[in-house]
């Protein structure tokens, strides 16, 4: 008893000696355990205080759900600032070392004397130690060290080191991180088993692990991860074995069992449940899915915001000749519920479609991970999903294989053969036809063309839907400033194209296939004025048939393929890159950067064709194409500045502001890029003496400013990954950037007459 006394009254005593040397907020705790490992920990408003518990002393590191117990502590060594920027130094460079540093794409700073806060990925947060190291998309290349290495840096909240080159499995080090709260290590090719104490650390809450080759039994603490707001991925590795029951009986299974099972065939795949919770229809009819479930043979759950629209096209189909014989559509999708049942309302579909604002409380951080095909039987159990084949290996995560069409088959074996002959086309005497939406009345004219593809004869017909179509798109290309003010500059046609189906699957057919073919159609508008570029606006007849895109001509012509109907992608495609000579605003690929090779090519094309006024390479403001907006008081509501994330890459390219038409495609165009499209019409509807004045331009642009600040005040504040507040859990959603629904423009070499010789067939994206 006394060695006990004696040991308690030592280790207050260590603890309190330590607490008077050199403190500093979150000061780093070296926590030396009897069997020779060791914790980190860091003192915050927490504290670390001893116990008497069953005769043996028993650390409590408290945080805000409780406390954590620390059994067997041999001592605490509390690290002065000093020490903890050396092992953080030290740890770092042990890193660097065993994965290429060398060869990283970024490696600034790493190795010099500078702070470690500017040593790339590393934030401190003005710690003397690492708070979070961000690696992704770094070509990190080896196995992360797992002797101290991560201890050294200190007790950092998060490593984000996915798409990279890693083998080798987790470091050991990471379970011993009690202040540890998210590790991302997805797209590599890392192996081994999990760690049971992992799930046991008190702030862990986030795991993505999806997409490598890790093996052995599912942790039973996994299950924690599925709290909500936690977050768990750990779909595609090579898992074996059972799912333990705290999985699969937890609450949220059936919210995110897409993200946890399916693996790559060796674990044994427990029964999957459909969605169940309340809500409401487009109708706003309030409904229990289990009831869906249970008052049809079969439902399909469809997230159809992903899908190609062959597959839609068929599951109109199947569900006409279906629906009498007890088949259900459950449609699902994040979305605005007005322009969901607009299209919706536009391509036919009757089948039972969910409000997203009536399941986004419940699926939460899941939303836009909603499974993309499931068929649920009446006991509400999945008996077909598109996400995995039948040994759950994984498929079809996204949409993007052909595992989709498989559940015609199944459905086929339930219901009986199925009809998936579309109606076609037999009237082709309107084809070619010429519609004259408007003339300009100020200036020399400046033309432009509207033709649909996938509309069939029936849609022909004067005041028909192909008609209303054309003129939709004609007051959505005139929705935003500068076109609303300069839209008595335009002459507007539209020409109609009769295609033989108006479905997107195997053995359809259409009119629009190439740009080729759209600048034919064109031509049919005899009243275009000579020598001028081409411009025509392709608009789909279709709810999805991907992502919208521009190509581009040498002699400024452009052909716009509007692939999801008419919304704002119109005005980003024709007026922003086809009008506007601009580029994307949005980031392609997370983690890219520009090379200079890329930059070469901006530049050249903002030097010989004026294409990109809206983008720029410089980070200095002062230095952009925009600086004299920047610098001018009377354009302080837009926010300019140079944004680091531009022309579809995420570092080395700028742009102007933070967002844009040129961007995500929800507010209106910013003033280098209205300034910009102003140019280019004026250019061509005066007279060739046309002169460019600034101060003239910013009188003109009174309404642009007006309408871009606006916006800019309504506009609710978009979500990003923050990860400086454990207390504020970012979604899966805020870590990435929002999917574009424009494809980036193609540059075609050459004329839009000679695309009509050696036409470039229309591609289509997800």
């Amino acid at each position: 008893m006394k060695r006990l006394v004696l040991f308690f009254v030592m280790a207050v005593a260590t603890m309190a000696g330590a607490n008077a040397q050199d403190f500093y907020p979150g000061q780093q705790m070296v926590i030396h355990l009897v069997s020779g490992d060791s914790l980190i920990y860091e003192l915050w408003d927490r504290d670390l205080s001893p116990r008497v518990e069953n005769g043996q002393i028993v650390w409590h590191a408290a945080y805000p759900k409780g406390s954590y117990a620390i059994k067997e502590v041999e001592r605490i060594d509390v690290l002065t600032a000093e020490q903890s920027l050396e092992r953080a130094r030290e740890g770092l460079m042990e890193l660097y070392k065993a994965t290429d540093g060398d060869h990283w794409l970024n490696n600034t700073n790493w190795g010099s004397d500078k702070p470690i806060s500017e040593w790339y990925g590393v934030t401190t947060d003005d710690s003397p130690y690492v708070k979070f190291l961000d690696l992704n998309g770094n070509e990190l290349k080896g196995e992360l060290p797992s002797q101290g290495t991560f201890l050294k840096m200190g007790p950092a909240l998060e490593f984000k080191v996915q798409e990279n080159h890693l083998t080798g499995s987790l470091p050991k080090d990471w379970s011993k991180d009690l202040a540890l709260w998210g590790i991302r290590v997805e797209n590599n090719e890392m192996s081994g088993t999990l760690a049971p104490e992992l799930f046991g650390l008190p702030f862990f809450d986030f795991l993505d692990i999806s997409n490598n080759n890790f093996t052995g039994n599912m942790p039973a603490g996994m299950a924690r991860l599925m709290n909500e707001p936690n977050m768990l991925f750990v779909f595609n590795n090579d898992f074996s074995g059972d799912v333990p029951e705290e999985i699969v009986n937890h609450p949220r299974f059936h919210l995110c069992w897409n993200l946890i099972i399916p693996q790559q065939g060796h674990l044994n795949v427990p029964p999957i449940p459909g969605y169940h919770f309340p809500v409401t229809d487009l109708n706003g009819n309030h409904l229990e899915t289990t009831d869906v479930y249970r008052n049809n043979l079969y439902t399909l759950i469809f997230n159809y915001s992903s899908a190609q629209d062959n597959f839609t096209s068929k599951l109109k189909l199947a569900y006409e000749q279906y629906k009498s014989k007890g088949f259900e559509v459950l449609g699902m999708t994040p979305g605005n519920a007005e322009e969901v049942n607009e299209h919706l309302h536009e391509n036919g579909i009757s089948w039972l479609n969910l409000d997203p604002a009536s399941f986004a409380d419940y699926i939460g951080y899941y939303y836009l991970n909603l499974n993309y095909i499931n068929l649920v039987d009446q006991n509400g159990n999945v008996v077909f999903t598109s996400v995995m084949d039948d040994n759950g290996k994984m498929e079809d995560l996204a949409g993007s294989s052909t595992r989709d069409q498989e559940v015609f088959d199944v459905l086929a074996e339930k219901f009986g053969n199925y009809d998936y002959t579309p109606y076609t086309s037999t009237d082709y005497s309107r084809d070619g036809e010429v519609m004259t939406l408007q003339k300009a009345s100020v200036g020399k004219g400046v033309d432009i063309v509207f033709i649909g593809n996938c509309f069939v004869d029936k849609d022909m017909e004067p005041g028909g839907k192909y008609e209303q179509k054309m003129q939709q798109a004609m007051e959505q290309f005139f929705a935003y400033e500068p076109y609303t003010s300069l839209r008595n500059r335009f002459n507007v046609y539209a020409v109609k194209a009769v295609s033989q189906n108006a479905e997107m699957f195997e053995g359809t057919e259409h009119a629009i296939n190439t740009d080729g073919d759209a600048f034919a159609y064109a031509q049919k508008v005899t009243t275009l004025i000579p020598d001028r570029p081409m411009r025509v606006n392709v608009v789909f007849n279709v709810l999805n048939a991907g992502r919208s895109f521009t190509y581009m001509y040498d002699d400024n012509s452009y052909s716009a393929f509007l692939l999801n109907g008419i919304n704002p992608v119109l005005n980003h495609e024709g007026g922003g890159h086809g009008i506007g000579r601009l580029y994307d605003e949005y980031v392609e690929t997370a983690r890219s950067t520009a090379t200079d090779a890329v930059k070469d090519y901006y530049e050249n094309m903002w030097n010989s064709y004026g294409r990109g006024a809206n983008i720029d390479m410089h980070a200095d403001v002062a230095k952009t194409h925009w600086a004299r907006f920047a610098a001018d008081d009377r354009y302080a509501g837009e926010g300019l500045g140079a944004y680091e994330g531009a022309g579809t890459v995420e570092y080395g390219i700028y742009r102007p502001t933070q967002n844009s038409m040129m961007r995500f495609n929800d507010i209106p165009f910013n003033a280098p890029s209205r300034e910009a499209i102003y140019k280019y019409i004026m250019q061509e509807s005066e007279s060739p003496d046309w002169k460019y004045d600034y101060e003239t331009f910013v009188k003109f642009d009174a309404k642009g400013r007006a309408q871009f600040a606006e916006a800019v005040a309504n506009q609710a504040p978009m979500k990003r990954f923050d990860n400086t507040d454990k207390q504020a859990i970012p979604t899966k959603a805020d870590a990435v950037e929002q999917k574009p629904s424009t494809a980036p423009p193609v540059i075609i070499q050459g004329t839009w007459q000679d695309a009509l010789k050696n036409p470039t067939k229309i591609s289509y994206q997800q």
